[in-house]
């Protein structure tokens, strides 16, 4: 399933439905996230092919899930909604709410099953549910996912981790899965910790991906964010960001490049983004920094 088709179905039942997409994004193949604000619509997924990872972030009270013994209430914000690739529902939306929904392809999630958990990826079913709660989830969409900016180069790297943290969490929790994690000891080792460096001093203005430092590592992408932590004392996304910073520290120090041109080339999308994150890691703005 490539990335065109990954949301294809709950994607557009919503947006037909009235339902109004604030934000989206692809993340890789196989799996990308929206942000939607619905009121007074109706919904109906016959079978979407695509996993549906659901969270209330505002309002949700009202929300009807209807079925053949009648009608289920009990949203709110934070409740959860996994509707799995081959389900049916029909939801009945009478108040404003705002949600988020991860959708990713059933080969995506056999995918991290093999590589995570070691296990026949025929094995991998998940339940269907709705209105739960789930207190990780929650914490992780309001504090990692919502702020990022999907669609920033720059902010690539963290938005493939969250997601890669649901679909660990979705395995662990919600499939036939076993619901520990395997250990993970150590570091990586040197000569890939330092292939690994080599790369994102290379390319760290492009829009990397966990998976593509995984794969570069040859370790699962739960694997190696362990491992590269152990490493380096901190996240892969944490660890590239701040690369980005001391790159632009260099270009605002060494050149009279504009500040719009010294975002492009440090990986950031926007002037804004790039002043927003220098100021947070900095203390003061590019502009200012240019000025010591």
């Amino acid at each position: 399933m490539n990335n065109a088709e990954i949301n294809q179905d709950v994607f557009n039942v919503l947006r037909n439905g009235g339902a109004t997409a604030l934000r989206s994004a692809n993340i890789s193949d196989g799996l990308s996230v929206a942000q939607w604000f619905n009121q007074y619509g109706e919904a109906e997924y016959d079978q979407p092919g695509h996993h549906t990872f659901s969270i209330y972030l505002n309002g949700g009270e009202a929300v009807e899930r209807v079925d053949a013994h009648g009608a289920h209430i009990g949203g709110a914000p934070g409740k959860i909604c996994l509707l799995p690739d081959d389900h049916r529902s029909r939801w009945r939306i009478p108040k404003k709410l705002e949600m988020f929904h991860l959708y990713f392809s059933p080969e995506k999630l056999k995918s991290v099953a093999l590589k995570v958990f070691d296990r026949d990826p025929r094995q991998v079913g998940l339940r269907d549910l709705s209105f739960e709660t789930d207190r990780y989830a929650e914490e992780i969409v309001k504090h990692v996912v919502l702020p990022l900016n999907w669609n920033d180069r720059a902010d690539k790297l963290a938005l493939s981790a969250a997601a890669d943290l649901y679909l660990i969490h979705i395995l662990k929790n919600y499939s036939e899965l076993p619901n520990q994690l395997p250990a993970v000891k150590g570091g990586l080792p040197p000569y890939i910790a330092a292939k690994v460096k080599d790369y994102l001093n290379i390319y760290f203005a492009d829009a990397i991906t966990i998976d593509d430092l995984a794969t570069l590592a040859g370790y699962s992408s739960f694997h190696f964010a362990h491992m590269f932590k152990e490493s380096f004392a901190e996240p892969p996304h944490r660890y590239l960001n701040n690369l980005r910073i001391e790159k632009a520290k260099e270009i605002l120090k060494d050149t009279q490049l504009p500040l719009a041109e010294v975002a492009l080339a440090c990986g950031y999308s926007s002037q804004a983004h790039f002043t927003s994150r220098f100021k947070q890691a900095v203390g003061v703005t590019p502009r200012r920094f240019r000025l010591f």
